[in-house]
This record gives structure tokens, sequence and C-alpha cells, in this order.
């Protein structure tokens, strides 16, 4: 027996339309009757003629009722009942770093849309993509996977908490996850497990010590080798460097060296090259026999271009060598030379010893000593001020020695406003700037409130580092190394160790009741088609 279902059986009253349809079929009576002489005649009309007397015709009036009762029906809500069971499935899809080995991800789509192609239409259907940004899709969406994404990134959610807040009497939760880093696995709703087991190595994180604007740079590799046993990998350095000369790495662009990787811990390993002239991107990789995953195997940084400035010196008459002598120090530790100050000319650094510097501060990529600038005041000389201190924590002053600086005439007001780095005492024991950085992390100007003349600063051996130290510094952000890889998801790097655990299967979900309604209204027309041919 069909297991039928009426939405609305108070609507069957209408069927009571039928004694009226009934009524409303049976041919007129006459209202009189009238006997004639001619009535022999008649009859013999009727019979040559072949035409009936008016009656009930049967199979008209049965048609007629069958359209009438197919209506109701219809407009009653008689369907087929759905089965019984829950109506939601919502999916919980690992999509963490570790799901990118051994093509994971993409077998667990294949396996999705493979079961949404059998689910009814009134399953009420939920993706969350779990791993990195937490990703939703709901209805069409979801049965299309639309925009998942790769993999990446570490879990967002703690799988088997969700499926329990998320399982309920009408909600099926089915996980499909690689068990990577899950302790334990969903113990509730269905649960399907791709397999990632694979050796795999990973950099974890390249730390580089930068001494821009020289060309050297020193490299800390941190690597992780996720095997059951001791493997030989193999680090290489590509792109913008090129191997110290008399290092022991091959000399030719790409620096690859074998490594003994133990398994499952990490190793710093120390490499040290030269930056090309024109910088750009170095990439660090590590190869391990096996790889299941290759996303975490390498580390890409941005090396800045080496500078090959133009330094122009202004000096005063009576200020000395110093000026001079500085500039083709710096120029020859940089690589760039030293230029004549004159109008017109394009520098990448001016140095000013005394007099007027013709800038404004911060700027103009400037290193001043004693010099006025525009809108400065008419200086003061101050006479022997006493080092205080220095910031020893910053770009500038850092593990530098300041304290035999000796001063012999300071002029406060040629320092602008900016960032103060060296400070001398006054008589009422108050600190006051000698040194500042004015502009941004950009474009700065580096300004100190005594000459060089004035000081002892050239003879210390802290002036050649100083010097450096002030032409990084008003290159700012352009001098930056930066890193265009962010750290792999801690826990997602070994496959080998993974949960495991019983598939299960998703129950049967239960459909919703199957309406008949647009069935029984084509039956309905079809009985008045026929009846149409029927005389």
């Amino acid at each position: 027996m069909l297991p039928l279902v009426l939405q609305a059986p108070e609507r069957l009253w209408w069927l009571l339309l039928l004694p009226v349809l009934f009524w409303l079929a049976m041919p007129p009576r006459p209202r009189t009757v009238v006997w004639t002489a001619h009535l022999p005649q008649w009859v013999l009309a009727q019979k040559t003629l072949r035409r009936r007397p008016p009656r009930l015709r049967g199979l008209r009036f049965l048609l007629l009722a069958l359209a009438c009762v197919a209506a109701v029906l219809a407009h009653a809500g008689l369907g087929l009942r759905g089965t019984p069971g829950p109506q939601r499935l919502v999916v919980l899809l690992d999509a963490s770093a570790s799901m990118a080995g051994q093509g994971a991800f993409a077998a667990a789509q294949t396996k999705l849309r493979e079961q949404f192609a059998t689910l009814p239409e009134s399953v009420d259907l939920t993706v969350l993509r779990c791993g990195g940004p937490l990703v939703r899709r709901y209805g069409a969406s979801a049965r299309t996977l639309q925009d998942l994404g790769p993999p990446g990134g570490a879990a967002t959610a703690d799988l088997a908490a969700l499926a329990a807040r998320v399982a309920g009497p009408d909600t099926v939760v089915w996980t499909l996850t690689d068990g990577q880093g899950l302790a334990p696995l969903p113990t509730v709703g269905a649960l399907s497990l791709v397999s990632t087991a694979a050796p795999n190595g990973a950099v974890l994180a390249v730390r580089a010590t930068d001494h821009w604007p020289l060309p050297q740079i020193e490299l800390e590799v941190v690597v992780l080798a996720c095997t059951t046993t001791a493997v030989t990998g193999a680090l290489s350095l590509s792109g913008a460097v090129e191997p110290v000369p008399g290092s022991p790495l091959p000399g030719s662009p790409l620096l690859e060296t074998t490594v003994e990787l133990l398994p499952g811990g990490a190793m710093t390993l120390q490499r040290t090259v030269v930056r090309t002239k024109a910088g750009g991107l170095l990439t660090v990789r590590l190869a391990v026999p096996g790889d299941g995953l290759p996303g975490d195997d390498t580390w890409h940084l941005e090396l800045p271009p080496l500078p090959a400035p133009r330094i122009a010196v202004l000096g005063e008459a009576e200020g000395g060598p110093f000026a001079a002598v500085a500039a083709e120090a710096l120029a020859k530790e940089v690589g760039g030379e030293v230029v004549p100050a004159a109008q017109g000319q394009e520098v990448g650094l001016l140095l000013v010893d005394g007099g007027q510097a013709p800038i404004t501060p911060g700027q103009v990529r400037a290193l001043c000593f004693g010099s006025r600038w525009a809108g400065a005041a008419e200086p003061t000389p101050w006479l022997q001020p006493v080092v205080a201190d220095w910031d020893r924590t910053g770009p500038l002053g850092a593990g530098l020695d300041l304290s035999g600086l000796r001063i012999a005439c300071a002029f406060r007001e040629t320092l602008p406003p900016g960032e103060p780095f060296l400070w001398a005492l006054e008589a009422g024991g108050e600190k006051v700037p000698l040194a500042v950085v004015a502009g941004g992390p950009e474009l700065a100007s580096v300004h100190f409130a005594f000459r060089l003349q004035d000081s002892n600063l050239p003879l210390l051996p802290a002036f050649p580092q100083l010097l450096r130290r002030a032409f990084v510094r008003t290159y700012g952000a352009g001098a930056a190394l930066k890193s265009l890889t962010e750290a792999p998801p801690a826990g997602e790097q070994d496959l080998l160790a993974r949960a495991v655990g019983t598939e299960r299967p998703i129950p049967p979900l239960g459909t919703d009741d199957q309406s008949l309604g647009p069935w029984l209204l084509l039956a309905g027309l079809l009985c008045l088609s026929l009846r149409a041919f029927v005389r």
C-alpha cells in the first residue's frame, strides 16, 4: 500500500461538488408533452438521422467526475509520505596544511561530490571548511563546493568538539580528515579518513643577519625532517645570491649542499652568502626523498639591491679634512663614489659639516654635523657639553662605545625635531639631545649638534660603524630584507603521526513528503481533454 498523506484533509469537502455536477449533467426534461398526429413520421425521421434522445452519458460524466476528484485531491495536498530520519547534513572538511599532502584534499572533495550526487534535494546541506580561514557554504554553493580554495594554515577548529556540538536528532555530521594533529578523532556522526602518510621535510624558519650596504648575508635555516629514520636531504639557495669567496659551497647560481637530517627534531643550518648587486628573490629549499608535503619545503626572502650612491660633501673651508675623509671611507664601504656638491647634481647622500645645509630635514638623505637647516634659529655655542648617554638598543647606537666622545663646542639650535639617540648633560642635570634622526621609516636625515672639527668623533673606533649605520638609516625601509613566507603551522608537518580510526558511513537521511499535486492536475486536464471527444 502506498504511504499516502493529506496535508489539508479539511479541503475534501469540495467533493460535495460531485452531486451538483451529476445534477447539471442530467438532460433537461420537456416542460410540456404534446401528442401529435405526426408521431410515426417523427420516429421514422429520428431513425433515419440516427439521433438518440437526450440522456445522461455515463462515460462523459465519469471523466468529469475524475477531473473534479483530481483537482480536489491536489487542493487537499495529497502526496507520498517521506522516509523518517535526519534531514540536515553538516560536513566538516579538514583543510589544514597537511591535507595538501598526497592529494588528500582533492580526494576528499571527490568523495564529497560523489555523495552529494545521491543526496535528496530536500536535505539541508552545509559545508564548513575547517583549516586556515573558516569558510561556510550552504545550499547550492555547498553542493558544488564553491570557492573552497586550497588547503593551508593551521586547523582553526577542534573537529571532535565541533562535531559533538553540531550533531543532533535532526542533524548528521560528516567529518573528512587525514587525522593529522587530532586527538581524538570525532566520535559522533560519519567519519571518512584520507591518507597523507608519507615522509616530509619542512623549512620552519629562516633568520637573516643582513649587512646591507655590504653584500654579505648570514642565514640561519631551521629545518625539520619527519621520517622514521635518518635521511640525507639537500638544502639549496637560489636566486639573487652567490657563494662567499673561499666557502665550501659550490660556485654556481644554485647553492646546494647535502645535509644529514635526524627524524623528528628541528635543526638549525647556518649559511653565509653574498647578494647580487641588483638584489631580488632568494629561495631557500629543502629536499627530502619521498617528500609527501612539498608546500612547506621553501622559504622566500626579498633582498634589497646594493646601493651605489653618489655622496656629495659640503664643508666649511676651515673645517679640515674630516668630512672629505669620512665621505671617501663611506663611499668605499658602500660601493659608491664622492661627487662635487654642485647645483642640480643628483646625489644619494649629502654629507654636511658645519655651515648651511640646503635641505629640509627628513625630506633628503643627509648626514649633517653642526649644520644649520632652512628655518633654524641662529646657533648659540655650547662649550664642552658632557656626553651623558646614547641609545644602546636602537639601530644607530647598539653595540657602539661612545663613552670616549669629547666635544669642544655644540650648537643645539642646529637640531631639527626628531628622534634623539645621543644626549648631553646640562648643569641642572637635564639630558639634552646632541643627535637626532628626522623623517619617517622610508626616508630620513641624521643630524649632529656639533661639527667634526669640534669633537674627537672621527678618531673613535666606533666612527666608521656609526657612519655606515647612519647611511643605512637614511634609506629606511628601502634597505630592509623582507620575508615573503609565513612560518608553517605547528603540528602539520609530521604526516606519519596521525590519529587512526574506523570510518563510519553516513546513516540514512530522511526525506520530505512528496506532493502529487502537479500529477493530479495533469490527470484532471487529461480527463477533461478526453471528455471533449466523447459524445
